[in-house]
């Protein structure tokens, strides 16, 4: 089973990611403690990471650039933070892609289905 880490502050929309993550056989690890995301990232090892802008303490910027020191596990940013310098900021930071809130749930899961399939050279994820 492959496990998603999810970082959000939203505590709503964290929620209604794990719920439908789950429905699709995927693990959701929700992170809350946003001192320690990068020590949880090594603890969990995941095999992607949804990762929002605007968080306490760091930002997703921050968290991105840390966890390219030692993983290229697939990253896709989540924010309401939709200028053109925001998702080039978040490419050139080391994501992989870019979802706007509000989002559709439907995408985000075939977004994540796409990454896991390239990553891990997978034939097929059953969605």
């Amino acid at each position: 089973m492959f496990e998603i880490m999810i970082v959000e502050d939203d505590p709503t929309i964290a929620n209604l990611i794990a719920e439908n993550l789950e429905k699709w056989q995927l693990k959701a690890i929700i992170h809350d403690d946003f001192d320690t995301i990068f020590d949880r990232f090594l603890t969990d090892k995941p095999h992607l990471v949804l990762l929002d802008i605007n968080l306490p303490v760091y930002d997703g910027f921050y968290w991105c650039r840390k966890i390219r020191e030692v993983s290229k596990v697939p990253i896709i940013f989540i924010s309401s933070r939709s200028t053109n310098m925001d998702m080039v900021m978040s490419m050139n930071m080391g994501g992989d892609d870019f979802v706007n809130k509000p989002f559709s749930m439907e995408v985000l899961i075939a977004k994540i289905n796409a990454l896991l399939r390239r990553t891990y050279n997978l034939s097929l994820i059953h969605i």
